[in-house]
């Protein structure tokens, strides 16, 4: 892997624009695929799925990650067992080796979303169910919690889903997600692409882009450039191809 570190993405023939994409992940998608993406990760990824005593959550987490690991192979050049992830300080997962490849995953409900890009971004995908509006208080400002709050009865379910996705997405391109003073960021309602940072805190992550994903989805991503996708890339599990890790593990 020595010999990949220094060659840039744009030698290897890579757009350098930021990319979204979704992956359905509902049962019915996934059911003829998973035993065999499940070859495609390493045991200790795969040893944590198989304890979810939900078959949906342990979806999420194997659509997640099957989905970078396919944009990295791809991207980089690299086979399956080439990818070694690791985290920063407050969990933000990375590829060791490849700074010039970022990512961020989000998964809720049947989507996967995965954002790729040569700078920091994050990416948040939430679907909209009743919920207690008090839990606003933990990262809405006092401004966004009052301007919620005033929308009629009927919009405020949605509104209350684009705040909780530009918040989320924020604090995961920064990194430091809930360790971020997210309650002295402000977004304006109607005005949901502008940040208005608060008692002197400034951030670089000061862009932002909501997506449509499916009718009952919220989606946000948030970045420190302007230059965001124009649009989703929908993909089917049955698009992913990855070399199989099986013949590693049964090796160690």
């Amino acid at each position: 892997m020595k010999d990949h570190l220094a060659v840039p993405l744009w030698m290897k023939g890579w757009c350098l624009n930021m990319e979204v994409f979704a992956m359905d992940i509902s049962v019915n998608s996934m059911a003829e695929s998973y035993e065999r993406m499940l070859d495609w990760v390493p045991d200790e990824k795969k040893n944590r799925l198989q304890r979810f005593l939900r078959k949906e959550d342990a979806l999420r987490g194997l659509g997640g990650e099957v989905l970078v690991r396919w944009l990295a192979c791809d991207r980089l050049r690299l086979a399956n067992d080439q990818l070694c992830f690791a985290r920063l300080q407050h969990g933000k997962p990375f590829i060791e080796g490849y700074p010039e490849l970022q990512f961020n995953v989000s998964h809720a409900g049947k989507w996967v979303l995965c954002a790729i890009d040569v700078e920091p971004l994050g990416v948040d995908i939430e679907e909209i169910r009743p919920i207690d509006f008090g839990v606003g208080r933990i990262c809405f400002s006092e401004q966004e919690f009052a301007e919620l709050m005033q929308l009629p009865e009927k919009e405020r379910l949605s509104y209350f889903y684009e705040l909780w996705t530009l918040k989320e997405s924020f604090a995961k391109a920064d990194g430091r997600g809930l360790n971020l003073p997210l309650k002295k960021v402000t977004f304006s309602a109607g005005q949901a692409g502008g940040v208005i940072h608060t008692d002197g805190w400034d951030s670089p992550f000061r862009y932002f882009k909501q997506y449509s994903i499916e009718a009952g989805y919220k989606a946000a991503v948030a970045a420190s450039h302007e230059r965001f996708a124009d649009t989703v890339h929908f993909i089917s599990c049955t698009d992913i191809q990855l070399s199989s890790l099986k013949s590693e593990r049964e090796q160690l």
